[in-house]
């Protein structure tokens, strides 16, 4: 990895897990800048820079996307459906998209990859599991997967 910052948005509802989510990427990848929130509508306008967020017009898309399915308040398909509906020329339909939740129905699973998702990960139940799989995800989307942008 360059001397560049990496960024990351995290779309996630509960407070513990959102905070465990960024502290666990902060500590595995190097140079990563860790952007959170808890409900999907103000993930969109950092997204697309919109609302408190126009500064960011031009500004680089995040290399990763974890998108909780179950946030309150919001619809992550909906969230997922605009990220991949943008144009096809943004740099935002590149961005990986990691649904990471706790749902493991199959309806939930098939929707979410026909929306658009690049991976379906379901959360383990105990704080090491969830922190191993947390670094497992950062490390392999920002260090092993290769992307076109």
């Amino acid at each position: 990895m360059s001397n560049r910052f990496v960024d990351i948005l995290v779309v996630e509802d509960n407070n513990g897990e959102r905070e465990s989510i960024v502290d666990a990427l902060q500590t595995t990848i190097l140079n990563v800048r860790v952007t959170a929130f808890s409900r999907g509508a103000e993930a969109l306008d950092f997204l697309l820079a919109r609302g408190d967020w126009t500064a960011r017009l031009g500004v680089p898309p995040p290399k990763l996307i974890l998108l909780d399915l179950s946030l309150s308040g919001s619809n992550a398909y909906y969230l997922l459906g605009q990220i991949r509906s943008v144009e096809p020329g943004n740099a935002l339909t590149l961005t990986p998209v990691v649904m990471f939740t706790d749902s493991r129905a199959a309806s939930d699973i098939s929707d979410c990859y026909r929306c658009g998702a690049n991976s379906y990960i379901t959360k383990p139940l105990n704080f090491p599991d969830f922190k191993a799989v947390v670094e497992m995800v950062g490390r392999y989307w920002i260090t092993h997967n290769r992307t076109a942008a």
